[in-house]
Parts: C-alpha cells; structure tokens; sequence
C-alpha cells in the first residue's frame, strides 16, 4: 500500500493530494462516533484545597467563648478493674478472688482534694485485724485543649508489701497521698490533655490469715496449736509486755507467772 502511494506521488503529485484530501473529508458514521471515547470537557467546579488547620481552630476558639449551649462530649474508657461495679457510689465490697483470697473494696468520691489517709486508717483498723497488702487506685478527669472533650483517666500504680503492722501501712498510703495530690506529676496521654477534676479513690485490702502484730488476742485456730511446749500463747495480758514475757518464758518462766519476770 505504502509504495503504491509511492509511486503515486512520484508520477502525479496533485491526484495522491486530491484522494488523501477525499478520505479525510469522509463523513464519521453515527456507529462510528459512539464507539468512540467522549472529549475531556473542562468541569464547572474545580476541587478545592482543604481548609486551614490554623483557620479552623480560630473558629472553634470563637465558637467555644461565644457560643451560649456548647456540647459537651464524654468519651466512655473501659474500666480495666472489673471489680468496679459503680463509678458514682461511696461503696464498700466485700469478696473472693479467683485465688480464693479475701478483698474488700472502699471507693471516695467526695473531698478528693484532701489527704484521704485518716479515712482509710479508720476503715483499715475497723474492718481488718490480720495481715494484709494494699492497692491504692484512683481516677480523675482530663481536658483535651483544642475540642474540650472530657475522658476518665485511670492510674495503673503497683500494689504495696504485705504489712504485719498497721502503721506501715499508715506511712506507705500517706506516700501514695501525695504522690496523687502532685498535679505535676499526673499522667496524661500527651501534651493536648490537661488535669480537669478527680474523679474517685479506690483502696483494695487483700486479706491474709496471719493476725497483725500487737492486735489483741490470737485467732482460735492459732490459739489451738499452743497447747504442746513448743509454742506459748501470751496475748491474755493487757500491758505492752509482750516482747519481755516471751523472753521471760523462753528462760524457764510459767506462763501464768511470767509478770514479775518480765
């Protein structure tokens, strides 16, 4: 084909001009021009760019101190303790663990503000007479900055030593006190957020069986096992003896006569 073209224009240049001119003044077809592809037609609407962080902030700003009903937003957190069973309740639970150890629970909600020590020593030294550990837990409200949306923020502390003593566990809860009172120090998911209000206080005491040292009278089933010589039971005597009238009873005393002894 090409060469006949060729040859064409070779022997008769305005003939080759006339029939390519022919062929391209040639109607389209309708069947022809709907196979084809539709023309890129400029839109009515450009897209346009997204809007200024920096703008829309300006806005919220405006809208949050001149907007008469603003919306409050709580974000629900999952309670990670499914031992809390009301959020909004002075309680007190009683219970047993998978482990079979005894618990019992006192959550606060008002006066958060104070050094909550003396309520818990009164509830300790009311309700547990044997040696127990302690979890100090307690929840309070952050404030994110930018849309003012409000979440319930828990504290995670580590759990303390098992006291034998009372007044150990009266120094280590005053520590934790303070340590929750530091405002500085409180825990946040980033710099957005900022400390709003507490919301409550747990105390979790895990009992034991081993009675507390200088708590009055053993337990009966500690009591029992004084009956051989091996093993003296001297808790009957009210003065604060007792450390002297072991000793005294160690020595050879009776445990009747061990007073003057001692």
């Amino acid at each position: 084909m090409l060469q006949y073209f060729d040859k064409l224009l070779s022997e008769n240049a305005p003939a080759a001009r006339k029939a390519v001119q022919n062929v391209l003044d040639e109607p389209i077809s309708q069947e022809t021009q709907k196979s084809l592809q539709n023309p890129l037609l400029p839109k009515p609407y450009q897209p346009r760019p997204p809007p200024r962080q920096r703008k829309l902030r300006k806005a919220q700003r405006l809208l949050r101190e001149y907007d008469p009903f603003p919306v409050q937003k709580t974000r629900t957190v999952t309670d990670y303790q499914k031992e809390i069973l009301d959020l909004f309740d002075d309680a007190e639970y009683e219970g047993e663990e998978s482990t079979a150890q005894r618990f019992i629970q006192w959550r606060f909600i008002e006066g958060l503000g104070r050094n909550l020590r003396p309520k818990f020593m009164a509830r300790i030294r009311e309700k547990v007479s044997t040696s127990f550990y302690l979890r100090h837990i307690f929840a309070y409200q952050l404030r994110n900055i930018e849309d003012e949306t409000v979440i319930v923020y828990y504290s995670n502390p580590k759990g303390s030593a098992w006291f034998n003593k009372q007044e150990d566990a009266e120094k280590w809860l005053s520590c934790q006190e303070e340590l929750r009172l530091d405002l500085e120090r409180v825990e946040r998911p980033n710099t957005k957020w900022a400390f709003e209000a507490f919301f409550n206080v747990d105390l979790k005491v895990m009992i034991d069986r081993q009675p507390l040292v200088g708590t009055g009278p053993l337990p009966d089933w500690l009591r029992n096992l004084a009956h051989s010589r091996s093993m003296a039971a001297l808790d009957t005597y009210n003065v604060n003896l007792c450390l002297w009238r072991c000793i005294a009873v160690h020595r050879g005393a009776r445990t009747d006569r061990c007073t003057k002894e001692a």
